[in-house]
């Protein structure tokens, strides 16, 4: 089966991507073989971007788990998809230590580290798209971003994103890295949902740029996804109008947003994949498209900044 594609730098991937953060939560440790069902399903309908990261882990010292996963995932699918145009991206610069202190590092060799030790977990020798988590406040963000170059100079990774970047940490890191014309930044993963539209900026820049817009728990997070219809009644009404839950219609609302955007929701089920992939073949009137962009979002964001913004130079 395939799906409608959008871009990422040179790259074209599906419309719609697979979050597995979801899956190395720690009420999934013991359905290991259900995760990666969950996966086969995504790969069997079309679906040809996978999201992960380092830290996506169920504890501490279990760094690399979701990675791990994502890797066995695809070493052990024997569906029809073409596995060679699946992409998968990854992300450095956030650190977990014993007894859950998080922090951060995204020192030259603190990432090439941490970048190291994703080639392990995800068996491959080179990563498609690495993100730079986090800002590290103890650098300034262009050194961050030439951490990053670094590991692109070096072969460890093919393309770079960013994540949880500002509007003015973009542009330093556009000045740096390259636009995505020049193989520079080609994608970011921000915060993006009903519930949060910060940094409108970032999401400007990346439509006029032709940059991937990646927007992380696009459903409000796991733990709201599930009555997004009754927080916000207007993606249910919808829903109703059209034949779609709710949780489609957002997905299917963002699509309309901006041509760069691809949402990656997480699943653990493969039922919830089938639901994703609906949401692709929905089409939205202009009139409830700007009905739905006129929702009241929260603006609370699922993990609020707990450290300062490094100085940009």
């Amino acid at each position: 089966m395939s799906l409608p594609t959008r871009a990422i730098g040179d790259l074209r991937v599906s419309a719609v991507g697979l979050g597995c953060m979801p899956m190395s939560f720690p009420d999934m440790v013991d359905h290991r073989e259900r995760a990666i069902a969950t996966i086969h399903r995504a790969l069997d309908l079309g679906i040809t971007f996978l999201d992960t990261s380092n830290i996506y882990a169920p504890a501490w010292d279990a760094i690399g788990h979701n990675e791990a996963l994502v890797a066995e995932a695809l070493r052990t699918y024997s569906g029809d998809a073409d596995l060679d145009a699946v992409v998968v991206t990854t992300k450095g610069g956030l650190t977990r230590s014993e007894g859950e202190v998080w922090g951060r590092d995204s020192t030259a060799d603190g990432l090439r580290a941490a970048c190291e030790a994703s080639l392990r977990a995800l068996d491959i020798s080179s990563i498609d798209l690495y993100q730079h988590h986090r800002h590290d406040p103890a650098l300034t963000y262009r050194e961050q971003m030439r951490s990053v170059a670094a590991l692109r100079e070096a072969g460890l990774v093919r393309r770079v994103g960013l994540s949880n970047v500002t509007a003015p940490e973009l542009a330093v890191a556009l000045d740096e890295l390259g636009a995505p014309a020049d193989g520079g930044v080609v994608s970011v993963q921000n915060e993006w949902s009903p519930r949060f539209r910060g940094e409108p900026d970032v999401l400007g820049m990346c439509t006029e740029l032709g940059i991937a817009f990646l927007p992380w728990s696009p459903l409000g997070g796991s733990t709201q996804a599930h009555d997004i219809g009754s927080r916000y009644r207007d993606f249910a009404l919808v829903g109703d109008e059209i034949g779609a839950t709710a949780q489609e219609v957002v997905l299917a609302w963002l699509l309309r947003t901006t041509p760069v955007m691809i949402p990656i929701p997480g699943a653990t089920r493969p039922t919830t994949v089938d639901s994703i992939v609906r949401s692709v073949t929905m089409t939205l009137t202009d009139e409830q498209q700007l009905r739905l962009d006129a929702t009241s979002a929260h603006m609370e964001s699922m993990y609020p900044e707990d450290q300062p913004r490094s100085p940009l130079q």
